[in-house]
């Protein structure tokens, strides 16, 4: 997928140059409408992913589940799936799962 698709949800997805920015929400209500076009990136886009989310402006498990499933796909293929730039309701929520260095790279 290249270029940008927006959901329903007026969620906005852009890939360009294998970072994928995720604009809106990933939440319950989005999170079908996200899952296929961040699974067409993974099986089309040869290299490691980036994800940047830093204008995601809601955020719940749904999104996270999105962000595993991402991770563990791109990992079954042998390469890596990063999130690069973070909102603070996504940071907020990967910290308190303890997800955040697993998705991130920090502490």
């Amino acid at each position: 997928m290249n270029g940008a698709q927006t959901t329903a949800t007026n969620t906005r997805i852009e890939h360009v140059a294998g970072t994928l920015r995720v604009t809106g929400e990933m939440t319950v209500y989005s999170a079908s409408q996200i899952k296929q076009p961040l699974l067409d990136t993974l099986a089309n886009d040869p290299g490691d992913i980036t994800l940047d989310l830093s204008a995601v402006t809601e955020f719940d498990t749904a999104g996270l589940q999105l962000l595993l499933l991402a991770r563990h796909e791109a990992l079954a293929s042998n390469r890596d799936l990063r999130v690069t730039a973070t909102s603070g309701i996504v940071r907020e929520t990967l910290t308190l799962s303890g997800a955040l260095k697993l998705l991130v790279g920090q502490p």
